[in-house]
C-alpha cells in the first residue's frame, strides 16, 4: 500500500490527523516493512514522515533503529534509501544514532566512492560526535583507496568534507594523507586542484 502514491498520500494524511494509538499502528505497519518502502520513490515519502514521528514515540525507536542498522549498507547505495537514513541522522540525537554509524565502519571509504552512499557518509561525518568522526576519518585516510577517494568523482567531496569537519592533530593528519598522495597523481590539473584546497584549509 505504501508504495502506491495515492495510497502513501492517504497514510501520510492519517499519520498527521489520527490520534497517537492509531499513529503508532501506522508506523509499526510501515517499519515492518522498512526496507522495501524506503528504497522506492512513493513508500520514501512515507517512511521520512514515520521517522520524524517515532521522535514522538521513544518506544518504537528501537525497532527503527534495528530495522536501519539491519539494512543501512542496502539503504546507503540506494538512490532513495540513502535518504531514509539522512533524515534518520538529521532527526535524531548522536547517541540516538550511534548504532547507525556504527553500522558503516569497515566500509566508509568503500561508501565514499559511490553516488548515493557518499553523501549518507558526508551526513555521518556531520553527526558523528568528536571520539567517533575521529574514528570514521581515520579509516578513510588510513584506507587503501584513499588515493582512489582523492580522483573519484564522489569519493573526492567525501575528503574535502573531511578536511573541513576535522579538528586539532586529526585535521593535520588529514593534511598529510592529502599531501602525501599528490606525489602520486598524474593528472596535472588534479594535482593543482588538491594542493589549492590544502592551501586554503592551512
Amino acid at each position: 500500500m505504501g508504495n502506491d502514491q495515492n495510497a502513501t498520500h492517504a497514510i501520510q494524511t492519517a499519520l498527521i490527523n489520527f490520534d497517537d494509538k492509531h499513529k503508532k499502528f501506522i508506523i509499526e505497519e510501515a517499519l515492518e516493512k522498512f526496507k522495501e518502502l524506503s528504497n522506492c520513490m512513493n513508500g520514501l515519502c512515507l517512511i521520512k514522515k514515520v521517522i520524524v514521528a517515532c521522535a514522538k514515540f521513544p518506544d518504537l525507536m528501537p525497532k527503527l533503529m534495528s530495522k536501519m542498522v539491519e539494512h543501512s549498507m542496502e539503504l546507503a547505495q540506494n538512490p532513495y534509501g540513502n535518504y531514509a537514513i539522512q533524515v534518520a541522522l538529521e532527526t535524531f540525537s548522536t547517541e540516538e544514532c550511534r548504532p547507525l554509524l556504527g553500522s558503516f565502519k569497515g566500509k566508509y571509504a568503500q561508501l565514499s566512492m559511490l553516488k548515493f552512499s557518499s553523501n549518507a557518509v558526508e551526513k555521518c561525518i556531520e553527526k558523528a560526535d568528536l571520539q567517533l568522526r575521529n574514528e570514521i576519518i581515520t579509516e578513510i585516510i588510513s584506507s587503501d583507496k584513499f588515493l582512489i577517494l582523492m580522483k573519484n568523482s564522489y569519493g573526492n567531496y567525501v575528503i574535502q568534507k573531511v578536511l573541513s569537519i576535522a579538528e586539532g592533530e586529526m585535521k593535520v593528519s588529514v593534511g598529510v594523507a592529502i599531501q602525501d598522495s599528490i606525489c602520486h597523481l598524474t593528472d596535472k590539473k588534479l594535482k593543482a586542484k588538491w594542493a589549492q584546497i590544502l592551501n586554503k584549509s592551512s
